[in-house]
């Protein structure tokens, strides 16, 4: 009894052995693909926007993409709202990059620091909505007017310390 068995195994082993290597069953490797560019393909009804404004990246918006939401009191303030929830953590109140959370982290920009003031409304639209180095993206969180709200109370940080400073 025991010699059938080792027998069995043996062809099991074996034969499964064989059956796996036939050429009908393929890999990810050898399986019918088709490679980049060998082969034209149109992508299915509506899997890419076609109607909307192109997402811009943040070299393209630097120059070329400009606040729609005009300044007002309400719009400043719901920026500051915004940016007390999502930016205060990590730049702080004032955006000196002194936020609680700003000592686990290497760096952490000074948002009144005259280069980051001088930056496009594109260019900060889009490092709200992608990211940076260590910071989140805001796409998925902050909707599109929010993030040009927030635009514009950034634009204020830089006369919050003259605002609590004079007498």
């Amino acid at each position: 009894m025991g010699r059938n068995a080792l027998l069995i195994t043996v062809f099991v082993v074996v034969g499964g052995s064989v059956v796996l290597a036939l050429p009908w069953i393929r890999d990810m490797w050898t399986g019918p693909v088709v490679l980049p560019q060998t082969e034209v393909r149109n992508p299915p009804s509506n899997s890419i926007a076609i109607d909307g404004l192109r997402v811009m990246n943040r070299r393209e918006a630097r120059l070329g993409l400009t606040n729609p939401v005009a300044v007002t009191e309400e719009i400043v303030n719901e920026g500051q709202e915004l940016y007390t929830t999502y930016c205060g953590l990590c730049h702080g109140p004032k955006g000196r990059g002194d936020g609680g959370l700003a000592s686990y982290y290497r760096r952490m920009p000074d948002l009144t620091a005259r280069h980051v003031l001088n930056y496009p409304d594109g260019f900060l639209y889009t490092i709200i909505r992608e990211g940076g180095r260590n910071m989140p993206r805001f796409a998925d969180a902050i909707s599109i007017n929010e993030r040009w709200a927030l635009v514009h109370f950034l634009r204020t940080l830089e006369n919050l310390d003259s605002e609590t400073t004079s007498p």
